[in-house]
């Protein structure tokens, strides 16, 4: 479980959704804790949410959860990269990184493994 941030954490996250938001195909990019909380980020601005603030509540705590479930897997399958689910109105990819998760929501047209690699390109490159 992630620890409070630092000054240079929370900088180097910030710097990191800020970047990801700037791509045309990004709706949403922001860290959720072990806990299931948004920590920094949200949607880019022009945006409208699919769902309430209560919803993306219920989606950060999910998220958290799965994250956490999936770590059970890790000793035989290897850690989790990232993972993506292809909706109708938008395709979610959440990226576990030191104890919290990195969940970006891009337009459906996006090749999910192609978009996978440039965000894993853009948080190891920070």
């Amino acid at each position: 479980m992630a620890t409070v941030l630092s000054s240079k954490e929370f900088t180097g996250m910030d710097k990191q959704v800020n970047a990801i938001l700037g791509w045309d195909e990004v709706r949403f990019a922001g860290f959720v804790s072990g806990h299931g909380r948004l920590v920094l980020g949200g949607f880019k601005k022009g945006v409208e949410p699919f769902v309430s603030d209560a919803d993306m509540q219920k989606m950060y705590m999910e998220l958290a959860l799965r994250v956490s479930m999936r770590k059970d897997f890790d000793s035989m399958l290897g850690a989790v990269l990232f993972s993506a689910s292809r909706r109708k109105n938008a395709v979610m990819l959440s990226f576990p990184i030191r104890g919290r998760v990195l969940l970006v929501s891009a337009e459906t047209s996006i090749d999910i493994e192609e978009f996978a690699s440039k965000v894993l390109d853009k948080i190891n490159s920070s």
